[in-house]
């Protein structure tokens, strides 16, 4: 399957992309592919780790391991949620950055050489602007899995608010049989 990817890619059309949008995309495919990590990680914790932790928090346990539990699980549900939305953040940023950096470095050639034409000015600003799409690219396609995550983390939340006021009505209504047969 990898090989299949890799022979698909033509590295001289993806050298030319790197080359043309400068030392800021190389930045960006970094921190795309940290926030994608950061993602996928996220995805695995709630879709695996949570459930292993709430059906231990169900266990029959002692106020304070059950506390412990419930501690564990919010943890795990805010955990990063900052971090992903910082970089998504970043990423226009980052790209509008680089496209700073391209017109600086157009305007510097303009100023020594003079513009003799108009193609190649269009494709150096084509080149300029580049590094923006990139950024806008990322952030976009981040945005559309952080929003589902953060909804999914509300709803784990309530659940776990739920469960809290469940145990603690349980623990009520038995000290209230107690109390009646004493």
């Amino acid at each position: 399957m990898l090989e299949l990817i890799l022979s698909s890619i033509d590295l001289t059309s993806v050298q030319q992309l790197f080359a043309a949008g400068g030392g800021v995309l190389i930045v960006l495919v970094v921190t795309a592919f940290v926030l994608w990590s950061l993602l996928l990680v996220k995805v695995w914790a709630l879709k695996v780790e949570f459930p292993k932790l709430l059906h231990m928090a169900q266990q029959n346990m002692s106020q304070y391991q059950l506390t412990q539990q419930m501690l564990k699980a919010q943890m795990l549900l805010n955990h990063s949620m900052g971090l992903i939305r910082t970089t998504i953040n970043v990423c226009p940023l980052l790209g509008l950055t680089g496209t700073v950096v391209g017109m600086i470095e157009i305007f510097d050639v303009i100023s020594h050489s003079g513009v003799a034409n108009a193609q190649t000015m269009a494709a150096a600003v084509a080149r300029a602007i580049l590094p923006t799409m990139a950024g806008m690219v990322i952030a976009i396609s981040a945005m559309f899995l952080f929003v589902y995550l953060q909804r999914l983390v509300v709803a784990k939340h309530l659940l776990l608010e739920g469960l809290s006021l469940h145990k603690m009505a349980v623990k009520a209504a038995v000290e209230q049989v107690g109390e009646m047969r004493s």
